[in-house]
């Protein structure tokens, strides 16, 4: 409760300025859905809440948890310089993040040496490939939350079901309960004004918020001595978010996998809502679109908390993910994209 009180009191605060004093201009960008400029200062607001929570009570926190935090400030901060507006190029931006998986390898001891796939878990007893593999896999994920905000309630909503089925399906260890549960009530905080359109993670919040989740789980599965592939399912969807994007653009417009463009899973019902169902408020196509993906990843999250130790089960699952995701992604990808560059 006092993380969800102080988020929701730094978002205000954050929310008040923006109104006010026309802190955050509006952006120009294929992946920008809103008419009014927005602030984008929920990340703040999420690491301030916690950072107070901890100060609170830090006593009776696992000092785990702090340091994970301090691993976690210069991705942060390569989010919070683009919501500044200083444009760092993409490459730039993914340099200032590679700190935060080194630090969480070598200060917390954050380590992930098997992914049950034969060889390449030969490959992850070895330091540097165990540590190349943390740094590849943060960064992907950081960048992965930040492919699905931009939407009312759509990360954040993500974020808040992963908690859920977490709670539902029992899996509330000690370890969970003194880190992710925080978490949750600062999101709920942040969510009462993105709901609205009032506040958004911005960068800073979605890379942040995907590197402490993200460590979150990594913990919990090695505590309880969990399938590693039980992580992968509960961020299959952001994650299958970020390999479609580097395929499409890479492969089938011939660009850079850096450069944004407005063709995401979320985009794409977005402006099929917006043509079939015409909801005139942009507010009810946003809670539209992220209550339809909801209900698409529900149950999958679900599912990796019931075989959360059960590796054949969670990876056939996730390959029914996949192909769920590419059918419904190619049944709305518009066909100009494979005979032209159109800007969209």
């Amino acid at each position: 409760m006092v993380t969800y009180l102080s988020s929701l009191i730094f978002s205000s605060i954050f929310w008040y300025i923006n109104k006010y004093h026309r802190f955050t201009p509006k952006r120009n960008s294929p992946q920008t859905f809103h008419k009014k400029p927005t602030s984008r200062m929920g990340g703040p607001a999420l690491f301030l809440s916690l950072l107070f929570w901890y100060l609170l009570d830090y006593k009776n926190i696992d000092i785990t948890f702090l340091l994970i935090l301090i691993s976690s400030l210069p991705i942060f901060v390569a989010g919070f310089i683009d919501d500044l507006f200083f444009n760092i190029k993409p490459f730039q931006r993914i340099l200032l993040m590679i700190p935060t998986p080194i630090l969480l390898f070598f200060l917390v001891g954050l380590e992930v040496r098997s992914v049950d796939i034969g060889f390449i878990d030969i490959l992850l007893k070895f330091d540097i490939f165990a540590l190349a593999f943390m740094i590849f896999a943060f960064v992907g994920i950081a960048n992965s939350f930040n492919i699905i905000d931009g939407f009312n309630a759509l990360l954040l909503g993500y974020c808040l079901s992963i908690f859920t089925t977490l709670y539902f399906s029992g899996n509330t260890s000690g370890d969970l309960i003194f880190f992710l549960f925080p978490i949750f009530f600062s999101l709920l905080g942040i969510f009462t004004l993105n709901l609205f359109g009032k506040i958004f993670l911005g960068d800073a919040g979605a890379y942040f918020l995907g590197t402490i989740i993200a460590s979150g789980l990594i913990v919990h599965q090695q505590t309880n001595n969990l399938s590693p592939w039980f992580v992968f399912l509960m961020l299959i969807y952001p994650v299958t978010e970020v390999l479609f994007s580097f395929i499409r653009k890479t492969f089938i417009r011939g660009k850079s996998a850096l450069k944004p463009d407005g063709l995401h899973f979320h985009m794409l019902i977005y402006k099929r809502v917006s043509k079939k169902i015409g909801f005139r408020k942009i507010r009810v196509r946003h809670l539209f679109v992220s209550t339809f993906i909801f209900s698409i990843n529900f149950p999958f999250m679900l599912s990796a908390n019931i075989f959360s130790d059960n590796t054949y089960a969670l990876v056939l699952i996730s390959l029914w993910y996949v192909l769920l995701y590419t059918l419904m992604y190619f049944l709305l990808l518009p066909k100009y994209i494979f005979i032209s560059d159109t800007k969209t």
